[in-house]
């Protein structure tokens, strides 16, 4: 989807049809969206607009230009010409014209550009394909005069330091955490020492090495705690940090969102990331409240945050994938699990109920975040922390919100 936004950049580089300023013409009018019905006997198509998710009838009788592109293309130079009879309905397609004469509800188009849906769906599965099998960590050191790249990656037998080489060819991604839905192109001198970073490319043989062809990275953090107070206005709280002891000050982004795992769901979890966990004799799943640090820096309040074996920030498994290299046991799909618990106000909490927040510091001194993800009825998670792992497998694929691959 996003590859499509490009070419808008280059439709006047590629000669397509431009208004004659001296001639009163309709206003040109721009159309991007997935298309969801082809009459082709009456050659038009109904496109499901992007923005406003309405549905806008395009006439293509007299469209001189229709392109196809592949996806991923940056510009219009491997575009194909094509006709009408080639789109089919699931295609993305840009479109640009006017308002026929004759039908003020329909959009003549002057020009198309389309991106086949099956070439998309194809695309993706590729791209989820490798990103399974991506590689996550925290950035403890980089050189961008010579392309390297230090991580840490989580193991069984604990931190795992890689080398990662990138070269002028190496795709680096930025995803912002204030506007984590939509990364953006950057250069390996934005990447910082303590990113979350995933990275595909070729593993060496012994596993101290990566050969990146792409290399995604954001700034993020998460944290376990209790809650000490909630705001009046219903969008901050304040955290009783479990690793740090201290209050932080959470406000929630716009989109931030708030969940709670039912008893079953979080045993279940807590089972999995150790399977020897049992709640203690007379308690009921869910119902202790936890007092101490659950593991130290690897667990979701330590210091190696989100990113961990999930990647940055972890999340919705689109994203972040699975498995981090070298873990024990990988954490599956987490994010997809915790996806299904139900979504809650943030008043529903009370004082004292463990929250695992995933966001980005605001503040100095990490007293303040910017939340895109808070995850109650953890309980049962955090009491079931290995103590000598370090929580090893809890850091990592909280965060529902942070990083998704490229659509």
């Amino acid at each position: 989807m996003a590859s499509i936004y490009l070419l808008v950049l280059f439709y006047a580089a590629a000669g397509l049809p431009a208004q004659d300023s001296a001639i009163q013409k309709p206003a040109l009018e721009h159309v991007l969206g997935t298309v969801t019905a082809v009459d082709a006997a009456a050659h038009t198509i109904t496109v499901k607009e992007d923005k406003t998710g309405t549905s806008q009838a395009i006439l293509l009788a007299g469209t001189k230009t229709l392109l196809k592109v592949e996806p991923g293309a940056k510009d219009l130079k491997s575009a194909v010409r094509i006709t009408a009879d080639d789109l089919q309905t699931g295609d993305r397609v840009d479109v640009r014209g006017a308002k026929a004469e004759d039908n003020p509800n329909a959009l003549a188009a002057r020009s198309v550009v389309l991106m086949s849906g099956r070439a998309l769906q194809q695309a993706h599965q590729a791209q989820a394909a490798e990103w399974q099998h991506s590689t996550a960590g925290i950035v403890t050191s980089i050189d961008p005069a010579s392309g390297k790249i230090g991580i840490n990656v989580k193991a069984a037998e604990g931190a795992k330091s890689i080398a990662i080489q990138t070269t002028a060819q190496t795709e680096f991604t930025r995803y912002a955490p204030e506007n984590p839905k939509t990364p953006v192109p950057s250069q390996i001198d934005q990447v910082q020492v303590g990113d979350h970073v995933r990275v595909i490319g070729d593993t060496s043989a012994d596993g101290t090495a990566i050969a990146a062809r792409r290399v995604y990275s954001g700034s993020f953090r998460t944290i376990s705690g209790t809650i000490a107070s909630i705001g009046s206005d219903g969008k901050s709280v304040t955290v009783k940090d479990l690793a740090s002891k201290k209050p932080v000050q959470i406000s929630l982004q716009e989109e931030a969102a708030v969940r709670k795992l039912p008893p079953m769901m979080a045993m279940m979890l807590a089972r999995r990331f150790n399977p020897g966990y049992k709640p203690a004799e007379g308690q009921a799943a869910g119902s202790a409240r936890p007092t101490e640090e659950p593991g130290g820096a690897g667990s979701p309040g330590g210091a190696s945050g989100p990113g961990g074996a999930g990647g940055p920030g972890g999340d919705r498994g689109t994203r972040m994938g699975a498995n981090g290299a070298g873990s024990r046991r990988g954490n599956g799909d987490i994010s997809a699990v915790l996806e299904r618990a139900p979504k809650i106000a943030l008043s529903d909490l009370k004082q004292g109920d463990a929250v695992v927040i995933s966001g980005v510091a605001t503040g100095t001194g990490n007293t303040q975040m910017l939340a895109t993800s808070v995850i109650a009825g953890v309980e049962p998670i955090l009491e079931s922390a290995p103590q000598r792992q370090g929580g090893q497998n809890l850091g990592g694929d909280w965060g529902l919100e942070e990083i998704s691959p490229p659509q």
